[in-house]
């Protein structure tokens, strides 16, 4: 600790002036939940199929996707109990995670899954789609 010339004291070492500290942004919340909901590769599977699709995708068809691409296979030889499976996981886990941090929006009704219309997620997902898809 330091003190300054009014005499106020000071938990930044004597060489860290105002001008090195960096504002942070109340938006910056909102970005590190993004962060925390893209952090998963099957979310971001999930996100990356929405983002090729105009239209809400279904459920049935995302849990069909993912775990096709998560077990490397074509979704002609996908079990029903793998399909099942991330189907589940996506219901209870990932979607709500993403609804959470305003990346999709899911019509828990019609069973449907579409991507917000956020320009600071489609941001995300372009720079993650380079490291994912290649």
């Amino acid at each position: 600790m330091s003190q300054d010339s009014q005499g106020e004291t000071s938990v930044s070492p004597p060489h860290v002036s105002a001008t090195d500290v960096l504002p942070v942004n109340s938006e910056s919340e909102s970005l590190d939940s993004i962060f925390r909901a893209l952090s998963d590769h099957r979310r971001r599977c999930v996100c990356h199929y929405l983002a090729r699709s105009d239209d809400p995708v279904s459920v049935a068809d995302l849990a069909e996707l993912v775990a096709a691409s998560m077990s490397e296979k074509t979704r002609a030889v996908l079990t029903t109990e793998e399909i099942e499976k991330t189907r589940t996981e996506l219901v209870s886990m990932h979607l709500p995670k993403l609804t959470e941090a305003g990346i999709v929006e899911h019509d828990k009704d019609e069973g449907v899954v579409r991507l917000a219309d956020s320009p600071g997620v489609r941001d995300c997902l372009d720079a993650a789609s380079s490291v994912d898809l290649g």
